[in-house]
């Protein structure tokens, strides 16, 4: 009897948080409280072994609308993960940083890298970028972290399975498209096709970065097989660590495919959590960044360590999380790690 007790209030105390949203032009805001009524009665002197956590989110709502929920949700699973007192705030990149210092952490989510370079006038705030890798930007603050994935890295562990110093690079005029393209050109002589336009004969006997996204590369590996092509190696970095791919490719079509990863190591119970908000951490990179993020605000508001981000076994050194890469094939039906 005494074990169903406890394990009720922790059941009550792991769902029982507040989250604010603010519009920034209304000036309203909306509370969301899952619990809307005090189920147990404290004692005034009672004093919770958990800390408050208070976590500001800026977000640019035009360029990130319909990754909002899954960045919010993924964010609150985490902080729900921790078993902590937490307050979550989502503003509009529009919002003054001046308006928000009663938040010592706060996380940007915005293309926009001037604003992210200004940062560095607010030294008495904690900055998380979960988009930008350090290297995209020059800035060596330290109060500003950031999570991007290490494409330089990623790729560079594929170009050594090219053994001729030529490639072909199929892109999609994306900025992520553009920014694979510049890491490839700097290692390798690159012959690039824009999808759709896509000579497919040249493709024959040529190794193949895909910097596309996992609807088009299926599309186009699909066409590869059709027209009889034989490539010598199909090479992609995190873009393309995709489900969609397990799902609308035939085994003929990716036997020669090979994809960097770096979400590598997380709880499963935290994935169990991200489920049920509906939202993911298993493929998502960003939602994985950001996590990764949010304990290291987690490390700072409880003194615990500055390095090493030991939910997800990762280190964070010189404001950067310092991703390893792993290399996977799609075979049976899923993504099966290679040694690399």
């Amino acid at each position: 009897m005494k074990k169903l007790i406890i394990i009720f209030f922790t059941i009550i105390n792991l769902f029982s948080f507040d989250i604010t949203i603010y519009d920034n032009e209304t000036n309203k805001s909306n509370e969301i409280n899952t619990t809307n009524e005090k189920v147990i009665s404290l004692d005034d002197e009672f004093v919770s072994l958990t800390p408050k956590i208070n976590i500001c989110v800026l977000i640019n709502k035009n360029k990130f609308y319909k990754f909002i929920p899954s960045i919010i949700n993924s964010l609150n699973s985490y902080l729900l993960y921790k078993n902590v007192d937490y307050n979550l705030s989502v503003y509009d990149i529009n919002t003054t940083i001046e308006s928000l210092q009663n938040c010592n952490n706060i996380f940007i989510y915005s293309l926009n890298k001037d604003l992210i370079t200004n940062l560095q006038n607010y030294p008495e705030i904690n900055f998380y970028i979960p988009i930008f890798n350090k290297d995209d930007l020059n800035i060596s603050s330290k109060n500003i972290y950031f999570g991007g994935i290490d494409y330089k890295n990623q790729i560079n562990i594929l170009s050594s399975y090219i053994d001729n110093d030529s490639a072909v690079a199929i892109n999609d005029n994306t900025n992520l498209s553009n920014k694979l393209f510049d890491i490839e050109s700097n290692l390798l002589k690159i012959y690039p096709f824009n999808y759709p336009k896509i000579d497919y004969k040249f493709l024959n006997n040529k190794f193949i970065f895909f910097n596309t996204t996992a609807g088009k590369t299926a599309q186009i590996l699909s066409q590869i097989t059709y027209e009889n092509i034989d490539t010598k190696l199909q090479l992609s970095a995190q873009i393309n660590y995709n489900p969609l791919l397990l799902s609308i490719t035939q085994p003929q079509d990716i036997n020669k495919l090979l994809i960097a990863n770096s979400i590598i190591n997380y709880p499963l119970a935290l994935e169990d959590i991200n489920l049920l908000l509906n939202t993911d951490i298993k493929f998502n990179w960003l939602n994985y960044s950001s996590n990764i993020l949010l304990n290291k605000a987690y490390n700072l508001e409880t003194d615990s360590d500055e390095f090493l981000m030991n939910d997800f076994k990762i280190y964070i050194f010189n404001n950067q999380i310092n991703y390893k890469t792993n290399l996977y094939q799609i075979i049976n039906g899923g993504f099966k790690k290679i040694d690399n």
